[in-house]
Formats: structure tokens, sequence, C-alpha cells
């Protein structure tokens, strides 16, 4: 448990300026979530994603309460993840799946990567009834730290199937996906989405550019121009392979509903 350890200890000086009520209930029930899963990999990473989600959803989001944003968060990795056949629509949601894993035997690091984990929480654990309802009728600060712990163990299998990551389970660290660029998708889940995000990020790779790259032309913060270039002809030839009639026009109104005012 050592990873756990280290995080609860050193979660307050990390996250603790700014933080609300209702985040560090969050964090708090996503570290006994950690401790009952009993996963040291997976209980450190947590611990830290959550940690920066809550950070980030607060500068992203704040008019928003984290529990909402979190909700946000989570839909979009999900459909990320349906995208991507590794969770079925309506099935598995990220709160169910840190449910089974809570109930599961087995630990992250007992299989070689994050999509084989989930395989095994999807196909041979199930919830009764009784564990469906309690789930459903928890508080929200409860709740919500089912639904950041799905919500990691999904992003960290979307960055393995992506070719961010490696390492799966036995790096706690995402790679590739962060929480900033989960905050850049929910802030613009109305013009781009999941599935199209899956494109860009194939052909942001094809060009041999990294998501910080994608993160600072979204906030207009790269500070090389060609390497801004690149990725705006990325982004517009994933638009092209999303819908070949695509005109020109459109593909420039489109780049310029991208920009994320900070």
């Amino acid at each position: 448990m050592g990873l756990i350890s280290s995080f609860v200890s050193g979660v307050g000086s990390a996250i603790s300026s700014g933080l609300s009520a209702i985040g560090s209930a969050i964090c708090r029930g996503v570290s006994s979530l950690c401790t009952a899963i009993a996963g040291t990999a997976l209980g450190g990473a947590i611990g830290g994603v959550v940690s920066k989600l809550v950070a980030t959803i607060e500068v992203a989001f704040p008019p928003l309460e984290i529990v909402n944003a979190i909700i946000i968060v989570a839909s979009i990795v999900s459909k990320i993840a349906e995208a991507l056949s590794i969770k079925e629509k309506d099935n598995d949601e990220p709160d169910e799946l840190a449910m089974k894993a809570e109930k599961s035997d087995k630990k992250p690091e007992d299989f070689d990567s994050t999509e084989a984990y989930i395989k095994h929480l999807q196909e041979e654990i199930e919830l009764t009834d009784e564990e469906k309802d309690k789930l459903k009728n928890m508080d929200e600060e409860e709740r919500s730290a089912y639904r950041a712990t799905g919500t990691y163990l999904y992003t960290k299998c979307i960055n393995e199937k992506l070719g961010f990551d490696a390492t799966g389970l036995k790096n706690p660290e995402l790679i590739g996906i962060t929480a900033d660029i989960l905050a850049d998708l929910a802030r613009l889940n109305k013009i781009l989405s999941p599935s199209d995000f899956v494109v860009y990020t194939k052909h942001l790779q094809s060009a041999g550019l990294s998501m910080d790259d994608f993160s600072n032309y979204l906030h207009n913060k790269a500070q090389d121009v060609s390497v801004d270039k690149k990725v705006q002809d990325a982004i517009a030839g994933a638009m092209t392979e999303i819908d070949p009639s695509v005109s020109e026009t459109e593909i420039d109104r489109k780049l310029t509903e991208l920009n994320i005012e900070v």
C-alpha cells in the first residue's frame, strides 16, 4: 500500500489550495476506494489522477460543482472507450466498473494491460441488483469517487489503445490523454465528438505530433509556428477523413471553433 499511503499523505499539499469541500470529500472517497481495491499501482495512480482532475476541473469549469464536472468528463471518456470498442454502450459505466474492481479478488497488477484487467471486470464480475441499488443510492461525493475511478481505468486503456502508453497499470501516470486534455474535450464537447477525437488523434500521431502539441494549439500557446501548422494540417486531414465532402471554408470555420478562450 506504499503508493496509496504516499498519495493520502501528499494530496493535501498538492491540491489543498482552492479545493472545495465537495472536492476534498471526493478525494477522500477515492483514497478509501483505492484501499478497498487493494491494487497498489492502481491506488496510487487514481489518487494522483483524481487530484489532478479536481484541480484542472475547478479551473476549467468554475461555474460547475466538481460532481457535475466529473459526470461530464466521465461521459466523454466513456464515449471514447465505446469508439475504441473498449466499452459497450450503456454497459459497465465508470462507476459500475469501479464497483466491480472493488468486488474482484484480482488486482490490476495481475494483468499485463489495463484492457485485460477491464475485460476481466466486464466479463467475469457481475453486480447484483442490491449492489446496483447501493451504487444508485450513494451520496454524490461517494459515487463520484467510483465514477472517477472507472474514468481513470477507461482513460488508461484508451491511452494504451491509441499507442500512448505501453506500460499499462504498471505506470501510475496517464500518458498522452491527460486530465488537461479531458478538460479540453469537455469544453469542446459540442463541436468535437469523442469518436471524431479518435480520428484526430491518429492523424496527429501520424504527423509525429503529441497531445501537448494539440493542447497548445487549442489554447494558442504554440511557440513554434511550424508545429502549429502541422497540427492544423493534421486536424484538417482528420476532418476530411470524417467527412470527405467537407469544404475548405467549413474546415477553416471548424478550426476557428476549436480555439479555447483562457
